[in-house]
């Protein structure tokens, strides 16, 4: 029509998220509080297991999903599973990052454990707690991470959970009863560990009852995503998007 200037999806910038088939939260959580004109395109890696052997099967399908969205116009990859992405210890994040930007042709990416070690530094953690869904044998693997990458991790507790189709389903009142249960007062923040948590929505009002910052993997991969590509929106998130 005339006079009318069309307004396509994602036209101030255009972020493309692989996540785990089995996570429906990441799409809702970005959809929802991304400013207007930021979009995501989201593209699905399956995995059988939130095991050792399934988390580190992942590294080629996410080289590839990234390869294949990259025919989008897209500014910005990021690899959404904070298991997935530190499963081989300390650099793979990185690893990951390389290989992804060789794949898409020199286009930004990172993953979420990237982001959550960088969103715990910028709110000055030194020592933590962190809450997760996940078995005891993941949950060991990502505690030596964050130690590796500088963090005291006081305490590490978990679900126990390795189906990847039960972690959307995780209810808010384990996560809380989970997270109130640690010992926090040596700790400098609390890291509630997975994208596949349905938890966002729940970080205010958590992080103000726990009296210190919070650092979730969704809310720190939205964060870094923003900052990646020049914005800095306060999302309501507390504590980290006042950074």
């Amino acid at each position: 029509m005339e006079g009318v200037t069309a307004i396509y999806y994602g036209w101030k910038g255009l972020i493309s998220i692989l996540s785990l088939a089995t996570s429906p939260s990441l799409e809702r959580d970005f959809n929802k509080y991304l400013p207007d004109g930021i979009a995501c395109l989201t593209d699905r890696i399956a995995v059988d297991q939130i095991d050792e052997a399934g988390l580190a099967a992942l590294e080629d399908l996410v080289v590839d999903s990234a390869k294949r969205m990259s025919t989008a116009d897209i500014k910005l990859f990021v690899f959404a599973c904070t298991s997935g992405s530190l499963i081989k210890g300390i650099g793979y994040d990185q690893h990951l990052i390389r290989r992804m930007e060789e794949a898409t042709g020199g286009i930004p990416c990172f993953t979420t454990t990237t982001a959550v070690v960088e969103a715990l530094r910028a709110v000055n953690a030194k020592k933590v707690v962190v809450a997760t869904p996940y078995c005891d044998r993941v949950n060991e693997i990502e505690k030596k991470f964050l130690e590796d990458s500088g963090f005291e991790v006081l305490d590490i507790r978990g679900l126990g959970v390795t189906d990847p189709k039960a972690i959307p389903r995780v209810q808010i009142d384990e996560l809380y009863h989970l997270t109130m249960s640690m010992d926090r007062s040596q700790a400098d923040a609390v890291f509630i560990s997975c994208t596949g948590l349905c938890f966002l929505d729940y970080v205010p009002e958590l992080e103000e009852e726990l009296g210190m910052p919070l650092v979730t993997s969704i809310q720190a991969t939205m964060w870094k995503a923003l900052r990646a590509i020049g914005r800095k929106d306060d999302l309501g998130m507390l504590g980290l998007f006042k950074l």
